[in-house]
């Protein structure tokens, strides 16, 4: 085969996703920089099935001969937070990928080709059932409760060691919330890791202190599983973030992320 057909091919097969939510400003895929609604669900089955006795969803998307993202269209707009605490439900329910449940996902396009198998090639198919749309409420009862992680021992225990500050932490990663817990602290943030989360997603990730000064991390992906606080400690130590100021430059700002060692 010429060289100028390789790299046309090689152009041309190129897989194809979209983000599964809309976002305030142009190209970002930062969950703090999404619409405050939304009025969908959706869930990456991955290795999992959802259960034939659930809700049916409104479409399914076949990624592949044997992977599918389903959604369930709603009757309703509902808040970020709903639907992403509902698509981890719907994840645990049906043995699926938990790390798609947040509002930076991106998910293949139907009408595309999936080449992560090349040379094997999937078409990327959609199939509208017909069902639906659906009421929230009427989710909220069919899907089960997403399972409280197993907390390490000790993890909740009065804290007795030297005085701690939260303050420096905050201030080397990008908070998105301040979250209410009855033991203390607790801030939503991006992971440091998260770059190495399924889809790039940045939500489902919370550090805290606890009322007598100990200081925790917690990352709900399976990427970050065993991780501590001392891994994030290290990891945002050596970290260094900076803002670009370009004469001139009148867009959104830019920063770098610089990790050390």
């Amino acid at each position: 085969m010429a060289e100028a057909d390789k790299e046309r091919d090689a152009y041309f097969e190129r897989d194809a996703y979209f983000g599964v939510h809309l976002f305030r400003k142009p190209s970002t895929r930062r969950a703090a920089h999404t619409i405050g609604v939304v009025r969908s669900l959706w869930l990456d089955e991955d290795d999992g099935h959802f259960p034939s006795e659930g809700p049916e969803p409104t479409a399914i998307v076949r990624s592949s001969a044997s992977r599918r993202h389903l959604y369930w269209r709603l009757t309703h707009a509902v808040t970020v937070e709903w639907a992403v605490a509902m698509n981890r439900r719907l994840a645990a329910y049906s043995g699926g990928d938990s790390g798609k449940a947040g509002l930076a996902t991106v998910l293949r396009v139907p009408g595309t080709m999936n080449y992560k198998r090349h040379p094997q090639v999937d078409p990327v198919t959609l199939e509208i059932t017909g069902s639906g749309p659906w009421t929230p409420e009427v989710l909220e009862q069919a899907i089960p409760p997403e399972m409280a992680p197993s907390r390490s021992p000790g993890s909740t225990e009065p804290y007795d060691g030297p005085e701690m500050d939260l303050a420096p932490y905050l201030e080397r990663v990008e908070v998105l919330a301040e979250v209410a817990d009855g033991l203390g602290k607790k801030f939503q943030i991006v992971c440091p890791w998260s770059h190495e989360h399924s889809g790039g997603d940045r939500s489902g990730t919370r550090i805290g202190q606890r009322e007598g000064g100990g200081l925790w991390f917690h990352c709900d992906h399976e990427h970050c599983r065993g991780r501590t606080w001392q891994d994030f400690r290290n990891r945002v130590l050596h970290t260094n973030r900076m803002t670009i100021d370009r004469p001139g430059y009148t867009g959104a700002p830019m920063e770098v992320t610089i990790h050390r060692g």
